[in-house]
């Protein structure tokens, strides 16, 4: 990824209809559901280990690069601008609290993938007119990742915002497959999954389910 002081982008991501993120709090674990991710057809993955020390982290997310080459699929990272940049990750997933967008941007440059996380209508406004390649809504639905850390914005809110938003939209929270269908109907560009993938017994089969469901809503 390259440097840039004032970077001039241009938001040209089109991302694959699932967004599977990799998140257990244990390095062999992330990055066995990783492979599994990617076996199973996935073209896109987040890594999420905000509780792990950034020798370990690092170490799993350059593991995790390893296996994103060979599948050639892309490596997003989860907050962590500077790890992002350490493993030459393609690209960044912020928070409202982390790093802001335009900083992210400067550090690294245009070609990086930049998405950020909104959770009501005044967030996703405001993202429309910054830096960022695609933008996440949610929690959709009540999430056993993250509960009640923001409310539910629900099906017919969500339909409204991805009608109006100019970037892709990434829906997140509490999706399964059912609520994948009724998402990517109601406009959702991606859905992003962790909990449904990852206690799945077999996570690539998961994937498949869901690659093979996209492919049959798609004209």
């Amino acid at each position: 990824m390259s440097q840039a002081a004032n970077p001039k982008h241009t938001p040209l991501f089109s991302p694959s209809k699932l967004y599977p993120i990799a998140s257990s709090g244990r390095h062999k674990q992330t990055l066995k559901l990783a492979d599994e991710f990617l076996s199973g057809g996935a073209s896109l993955i987040q890594v999420r280990e905000n509780e792990m020390s950034d020798a370990l982290l690092h170490r799993l997310l350059l593991e995790v690069r390893t296996l994103c080459r060979r599948f050639e699929a892309l490596l997003i990272v989860n907050n962590r601008v500077d790890l992002a940049l350490a493993v030459q990750a393609d690209g960044v997933h912020l928070g409202q609290d982390d790093l802001p967008v335009e900083a992210a941007r400067r550090l690294m440059g245009t070609e990086a993938l930049i998405g950020l996380s909104t959770h009501n209508r005044t967030q996703f406004q405001d993202a429309q007119g910054r830096p960022i390649d695609y933008l996440a809504i949610g929690p959709v639905f009540s999430s056993s990742t993250k509960p009640g850390a923001n409310p539910e914005v629900g099906l017919e809110a969500f339909r409204e915002l991805a009608k109006a938003s100019r970037l892709p939209v990434v829906a997140i929270g509490g999706i399964d497959l059912r609520r994948a269908r009724a998402l990517w109907a109601a406009g959702a560009d991606s859905v992003a999954v962790i909990s449904d993938l990852a206690s799945h017994p077999f996570p690539s089969q998961r994937v498949g389910q869901y690659l093979k469901a996209a492919e049959e809503i798609e004209p």
